[in-house]
């Protein structure tokens, strides 16, 4: 599918960033969503500059008003979505006996409550042939001791992307969970622990897997795409 109009969230920074990089060229029309304004016109243009139609749209994906003016402004060109990337990323680690309630639901806000209020207001402005990617990660199918807000978080948004999946068949809207090993991204910062970032993905290694899967023929679904780094798990 070459993809005309595209929706991408979590785009200033990490893997959502590396996507809109990925994906611009000429023809294309590009939404980028976050809540910096700052980072978005930053990669807004770099996009333009690779020829795409950018426009910025500062939200918080967890709030329904917020999403719906999202899409309003997204579709205001073409009435359309033609790819549609989620990608959000925030890790609390702790062990399960030291995690608030306060943290605890700000991972199931963040990573389940966000992909439920986009695949509700956006997937009826999508199409046949149309593509759904949610960037997830390996821990929506593992599980790892002190993660376990954010492993029951995306665990619970996979097995939401699954039924959506099965209602949107019939309009031929494909729908892609990707789940990438550890990343080089922003979401290491500030976590406890000694991690080896020298051994984990790139940003833009998970762009390139889903700029492949925005390539594949429409009538092509990948359900999960496990992107992983060679050095195996950390």
């Amino acid at each position: 599918m070459e993809a005309k109009t595209i929706l991408i969230t979590g785009a200033s920074r990490g893997i959502g960033r590396a996507t809109a990089l990925a994906l611009a060229a000429p023809g294309v029309t590009m939404t980028l969503a976050a809540r910096s304004i700052r980072l978005l016109e930053e990669v807004a243009a770099e996009v333009s500059a690779a020829g795409a139609r950018a426009t910025i749209a500062p939200c918080d994906v967890t709030a329904e008003d917020d999403v719906c003016r999202l899409i309003d402004q997204a579709t205001a060109a073409t009435g359309r979505i033609d790819l549609l990337v989620h990608s959000v990323g925030r890790a609390y680690v702790a062990p399960v006996t030291q995690i608030s309630q306060a943290h605890w639901e700000e991972q199931v806000r963040v990573h389940l409550t966000s992909l439920f209020l986009i695949c509700k207001h956006a997937t009826p402005l999508m199409h046949n042939g149309g593509l759904l990617v949610y960037v997830a990660s390996v821990a929506a199918r593992q599980v790892f001791p002190n993660w376990s807000a954010y492993c029951a978080a995306k665990h619970g948004a996979l097995g939401l992307l699954g039924a959506v999946r099965e209602e949107l068949r019939p309009h031929g809207v494909r729908v892609t969970a990707v789940l990438p090993a550890a990343t080089d991204t922003g979401l290491w910062d500030d976590l406890p622990g000694d991690w080896n970032r020298a051994a984990m993905l790139q940003p833009a290694d998970v762009a390139a897997a889903i700029a492949a899967l925005a390539s594949y023929p429409p009538h092509v679904v990948v359900e999960e795409f496990v992107v992983g780094h060679v050095a195996g798990r950390l």
